[in-house]
């Protein structure tokens, strides 16, 4: 969903609204067929809304690249990788990346206590 297709959604309905109020007791062929009009307008935005944006269907990188290794049998992703290339690089950049674990000892000098005698 992106904020233009909200955005078309909000003017056709509210251009729906205007012509449906100024419709008489009897309304012309012409000014039925402009409602009709404006509501499937309406009715497009709204399908959109939902849909997924994009072929990777990633709510970041709607329009990024579709990751080559996606759906291929020899060489599948692991578990929790979808079809956005972008957000799987980011994903094997941090498998790969293990920090350093410190373990902390008792002789660090911030830890140690002075004696007094």
């Amino acid at each position: 969903m992106g904020y233009a297709n909200l955005r078309e959604l909000q003017t056709a309905l509210t251009t729906a609204s205007d012509l449906a109020s100024a419709l008489q007791s009897a309304p012309t062929r012409q000014g039925a067929d402009q409602l009709v009009d404006v509501l499937r307008q309406a009715l497009t935005a709204a399908s959109s809304l939902g849909a997924e944006t994009g072929p990777t269907g990633c709510a970041l990188h709607p329009g990024g690249a579709v990751d080559p290794l996606y759906g291929d049998p020899e060489d599948p992703l692991p578990p929790g990788y979808g079809k956005c290339l972008l957000c799987n690089d980011r994903r094997r950049r941090a498998d790969a990346h293990h920090p350093h674990v410190r373990p902390h000892t008792r002789t660090h000098p911030r830890w140690r206590r002075r004696l007094s005698a």
